[in-house]
């Protein structure tokens, strides 16, 4: 019953609480990387109730996300501390196995921080580069529970679902805020090989660097109907779905190497990844012998980048259930 409220509180206040810096917390950016994104570790001054690892999804500000560092804030004020590591070239909309390495990484440090196995929370695509991460050798110690909202199994045919929105949506004046990303991201990972001027990436840019604030789709739109409206996205997907990609990307045949409980989170409306691959992912790590059957929740209350509101209380409910053994409840 403690957990359920200790989570309860959590989400109340993601959802309701005040964001900006909070009396009582520490943050620290330990380090910062080459491209100049941190690794930052929130921490309360009063209490330590436990470590965690937060893992961002595909956003432009990395470990700095507003959402990222929204959350990493109200589970510290709950005695979590917290490390968020940035993956670089995922904030740069490119997929590489640099970033799975240091998802790895992080692992490995929270867990010497915490002298114990560390609860990880992961999203969109770094909640596969997390699975990922968790199933090497070294990570086999690391990890207390994982709860992964929204991953892939497969990149290559995660990439592919996306090909075919783009067929089947050719217009970007008809989008919705998913494929207008997808759209920004297949600019950006692609800057050297497109002709657009300074001003047209300046406003690319600020786009991406805003689009999780609360602004109109017209506002997010705006610049790319205006610089980049007649691409044809088809073809600049088809392009990066022929660079090499590493095959530690998936997780796909190496699930049942990961020492740990695994929740999955995922949304029926997804635009970014096949709905059949929660229930991929979910068989593979059920196929480990000594672990309960994986818990899994399918439900709009989440969506690919966010939490929305909570219209329905049962999903609300088992997604507290869910949380537990990350926060070491059970």
């Amino acid at each position: 019953m403690l957990g359920s409220l200790t989570i309860g509180r959590l989400l109340w206040d993601y959802l309701q609480g005040t964001k900006g810096l909070r009396p009582g917390l520490s943050e620290t950016v330990l380090e910062r990387g080459s491209d100049g994104y941190p690794w930052i570790l929130y921490e309360s001054k009063k209490r330590l109730r436990g470590s965690l690892v937060l893992i961002h999804g595909v956003t432009a500000q990395a470990s700095e996300d507003p959402h990222l560092v929204h959350l990493a804030r109200c589970l510290a004020a709950l005695g979590y501390r917290c490390l968020t590591p940035p993956l670089s070239r995922l904030a740069q909309f490119e997929h590489s196995e640099q970033d799975v390495d240091v998802v790895t990484l992080a692992l490995s440090r929270a867990r010497e921080l915490a002298q114990a196995p560390v609860g990880v929370l992961a999203f969109s695509y770094g909640a596969s580069y997390a699975l990922s991460a968790a199933a090497r050798p070294e990570s086999r110690e690391c990890c207390r529970a994982i709860v992964a909202f929204g991953a892939y199994y497969l990149l290559a045919e995660a990439l592919e679902h996306q090909r075919q929105l783009l067929l089947q949506n050719p217009d970007p004046a008809g989008d919705d805020a998913d494929l207008l990303y997808l759209r920004y991201t297949l600019l950006v990972c692609q800057r050297s090989d497109i002709n657009l001027s300074g001003q047209a990436w300046e406003a690319i840019d600020q786009a991406l660097a805003d689009y999780t604030s609360l602004t109109t789709l017209a506002l997010k739109q705006r610049p790319l109907l205006q610089y980049a409206r007649d691409f044809d996205y088809v073809e600049l997907m088809e392009r990066y779905q022929r660079r090499a990609l590493s095959a530690e990307l998936s997780p796909a045949g190496r699930l049942h190497q990961i020492a740990c409980p695994v929740a999955l989170l995922h949304d029926p409306k997804d635009r970014f990844v096949p709905s059949g691959h929660v229930d991929r992912i979910r068989s593979e790590l059920d196929s480990r012998s000594g672990y309960a059957p994986t818990r899994t929740l399918t439900t709009p209350l989440l969506s690919h980048v966010q939490v929305d509101p909570m219209h329905n209380l049962r999903d609300a409910w088992r997604l507290i259930r869910l949380l537990e053994p990350v926060f070491g409840f059970r």
